[in-house]
């Protein structure tokens, strides 16, 4: 039975006034109607359970469904045909809004739910704190975000979060920003609302809180729920340790000072001393410099200290998801969004749209192509 068949059946069975159910059966929800997703070539049952021998659903592809059961000790099945039946756990409800992404389970891990007829229902299974996982599917019910985060879980925003919070806070000094300024915002991330208010190159703003946020941005809290975006800002961190250090974050990187040393005022030994550091110190620093066989690290509140003096802190990015997009798409948008810039000056540590240097012209043109910020 081909698959045109199968779906015809399906939507005939939803206008039947009934069916016979087997003894077998121990459970039969009420009728909906909705889509499964194949994740695999999924075989088919009927409704004592039985292995349907001579055909299989192919994977990736979608199949009505109109119940919901429970066939003896077998688990939860969903109808395709008048007849037949999958395994719930070869495919995937769906429901909600496509949408792919990276949530991470809170600090006391995140309860998995199964979604079954309008309704999350809780299993025994928890996620481990502070894991990533991918979601595909995203749904809001009431002020609850849930995410699928398998063919048959979901985690809500109770427990888990698309955003990483970090424990710092400092100073965010504006720098290499358009002249019209940059926005202050009313939340962060997709949740954003423009304020209305513009902040200019060289204000300086006390941040209390940070989070990076799904597409890889960095935002500070620097009022009631008012934050501003990494992007242009250079920040100086006044709490910031090595758990904050290790957490990735698009604007700077960290180092910790393998002994004690001299934090010179230039990418230079011979330009003097402007401060130290001593052994065991996290550091932030901004950039870094090659000058003849040395590379230099440019510290965010100033000063230079060479790379034989610290070891750089590895940070992961999750990876970067390019929404849709094959590799070869998401590779040719980059291009020719590079194409875009010629003819714009290179100043250093700009970040664009005006002026650029290097990382900072591919941080802007990866946002433009795949709306995630790489980092710089």
């Amino acid at each position: 039975m081909d698959k045109k068949i199968i779906t015809a059946l399906v939507v005939g069975a939803s206008f039947a006034g009934g069916m016979l159910i087997n003894s077998n059966i121990v459970r039969a929800d009420s009728e909906f109607s909705g889509i499964v997703n194949t994740t695999k070539i999924t075989s088919l049952y009927n409704d004592d359970g039985k292995l349907v021998t001579n055909r299989a659903l192919a994977a990736n592809t979608p199949w009505l469904t109109d119940k919901k059961i429970q066939i003896g000790d077998m688990g939860d099945f969903y109808r395709v045909s008048t007849h037949e039946f999958v395994k719930a756990g070869d495919v995937q409800l769906q429901h909600g809004q496509s949408e792919n992404g990276i949530v991470r389970a809170g600090s006391n891990g995140a309860l998995v739910y199964n979604y079954s007829n309008g309704d999350y229902k809780a299993t025994d299974r928890k996620l481990s704190a502070n894991s990533s996982w991918r979601y595909n599917h995203t749904d809001i019910v009431g002020s609850k975000t849930w995410y699928q985060v398998s063919s048959d879980g979901w985690i809500n925003s109770d427990d888990a979060s698309t955003s990483t919070a970090i424990d710092n806070t400092g100073v965010a000094k504006i720098n290499y920003a358009p002249d019209s300024g940059i926005d202050l915002w009313q939340g962060y991330g997709t949740n954003k609302v423009a304020t209305g208010q513009k902040l200019y190159n060289g204000s300086e703003w006390r941040f209390d809180s940070k989070v990076i946020d799904a597409n890889g941005d960095a935002w500070y809290q620097v009022g009631n729920n008012q934050w501003l975006e990494g992007t242009y800002l250079q920040i100086t961190n006044e709490k910031f340790d090595q758990a904050a250090a290790e957490i990735w974050d698009p604007n700077f990187a960290a180092v910790k000072v393998n002994n004690d040393t001299t934090i010179y005022n230039n990418n230079d030994y011979n330009s003097g001393k402007k401060g130290s550091a001593y052994a065991g110190q996290t550091l932030q620093v901004d950039s870094t410099l090659q000058n003849g066989n040395v590379t230099w690290y440019e510290v965010s509140n100033g000063g230079w200290i060479p790379s034989s003096a610290a070891t750089q802190i590895t940070t992961y990015r999750s990876p970067i998801i390019l929404n849709g997009k094959t590799k070869d798409q998401a590779i040719s948008d980059v291009i020719a969004a590079a194409k875009q810039e010629l003819g714009k000056p290179y100043v250093w540590n700009a970040k664009g749209p005006d002026s650029f240097d290097c990382s900072g012209l591919m941080q802007y043109v990866f946002r433009q192509a795949t709306g995630q910020n790489i980092g710089s």
